[in-house]
């Protein structure tokens, strides 16, 4: 296929988007909302925007003599995403138009289990508090073992890679505070108590050293969505394309600040072919050296054992998602993380074009319903921050269906619920006993 061709379906798939915005967003009296912004983070800025930079010789630094074989199959790779951009449409079209082939009862429940819990977790302050105190003390004692070794810096995963015995520990604790930070700021934002903003702020200091800049901005990234979405047309499109532009330039600048490399110059100069936005890049790099044998479901098998250390498992340290990426890229997967091929990429390598189909209508179905519940949260007679960003927690299950290097934070994030019931479960049981005592006084 010509590229000339190639550029006009990404301009007809990028048009698509945009009316799809001005009409079912801007239109109905929004300037953002869930289904537009993840539509926009998952298939149009990696993959459609980011189709020249991809082809771009400078690229060379990263690729090397790879960059040919990567241009070979892009045009084929942006036809594979392109099928799972229209396999997303297709399943948030089918969930509007409340099409479940018996399956849609089961499917509400299921999709309704995570802001329930997270509701749970948010019904109690004393209860927030403690687990920010858990967290906290957690960031210090892994801190106070990677200072001691390599002195002060801001590089604690680069640090776990030379003591692969210590990454689950550092992964559990990253993930463990930003869960607690996020659930603190939203119960803020409703209940105004301040302890929980000084929880999330300090959470949040703490997750400056461990050396990724998503980490705190996983944080804020959701609420923020919400307050916007709140605001409706009280905020111009300007403003919010500054907001979201400062909060994505600040934080790939920082992370060029904790490398040393303080040149405004030469962070535009790359910005474009970063490994920030490299998807569709990745996944071409990926398919131009892999063997074409489907991996048959191993990195999602990887993945349902995330919670037993790489270095503890053979199958894991072989075929969890980063080390299947790395080792096909031909680098050693202890010292490199892999690459990420975006959200169709391990879909198609482990099942081919029905793998893409399938992950792509799962994220439809999941982001539209999350976009239905997050406006229903925030526009009714008595808008609550709590419910929105509740429902905005469904996302990591799309999260996982794409990438599931991405499970690790879901099964931390099914302990804490666990934990947390039991907490309240104590405290009930504490406060009962302690009610008899005081009748039987």
């Amino acid at each position: 296929m010509s590229w000339n061709l190639l550029y006009v379906l990404d301009a007809f798939a990028i048009s698509l988007f945009a009316i799809s915005y001005y009409l079912n967003c801007y239109r109905r009296g929004y300037r953002i909302d869930i289904w537009h912004s993840q539509l926009f983070l998952i298939c149009v800025l990696p993959n459609m925007i980011m189709l020249p930079f991809a082809k771009s010789e400078l690229n060379v630094p990263v690729l090397g003599h790879d960059l040919a074989a990567v241009v070979a199959v892009l045009p084929s790779i942006f036809l594979i995403t392109l099928l799972g951009y229209f396999a997303i449409l297709a399943g948030g079209f089918a969930w509007r138009l409340r099409v479940g082939l018996g399956t849609r009862k089961l499917a509400i429940k299921l999709l309704d289990i995570v802001p329930r819990c997270s509701m749970m977790l948010m019904s109690s302050r004393s209860l927030l508090v403690f687990q920010a105190l858990l967290c906290l003390l957690l960031q210090i004692i892994i801190l106070a073992i990677y200072f001691g070794h390599d002195g002060f810096g801001f590089d604690l995963r680069q640090y776990t890679f030379a003591n692969p015995a210590l990454r689950p520990v550092a992964l559990v604790v990253s993930n463990y505070s930003i869960i607690i930070a996020s659930h603190c700021l939203a119960r803020y934002v409703d209940k105004r108590e301040r302890v929980l903003l000084t929880c999330t702020l300090l959470l949040s200091f703490g997750l400056v050293f461990f050396g990724a800049r998503s980490n705190i901005l996983s944080i804020y990234i959701s609420i923020l969505l919400c307050y916007l979405i709140r605001l409706r047309t009280r905020v111009s499109l300007l403003k919010l394309a500054s907001v979201i532009s400062v909060i994505l330039l600040g934080g790939l600048y920082l992370g060029n600040v904790r490398a040393g490399q303080y040149s405004l110059g030469d962070f535009f100069a790359f910005l474009a072919v970063a490994n920030n936005f490299s998807d569709l890049r990745d996944f071409a790099w990926v398919d131009a050296l892999w063997d074409h044998n489907f991996w048959m479901g191993k990195t999602y098998l990887a993945a349902l054992t995330a919670f037993v250390p790489r270095f503890a498992s053979e199958f894991r340290d072989a075929w969890g998602t980063g080390a299947a990426t790395a080792i096909t890229l031909g680098f050693d997967p202890h010292v490199h993380p892999g690459v990420r091929p975006g959200a169709f990429g391990e879909s198609y390598f482990n099942f081919g074009l029905i793998g893409v189909l399938v992950v792509g209508l799962a994220i439809g179905v999941i982001v539209r319903r999350v976009d239905i519940d997050v406006k229903r949260a925030l526009t009714g007679p008595r808008p609550s921050m709590r419910k929105a960003f509740s429902s905005t927690m469904t996302l990591g299950v799309a999260g996982v269906i794409a990438m599931s290097a991405n499970s690790s934070g879901f099964y931390v994030l099914g302990g804490i619920y666990l934990f947390s019931w039991l907490c309240l479960s104590a405290l009930r049981l504490v406060q009962r006993r302690y009610i008899s005592l005081v009748d039987a006084g």
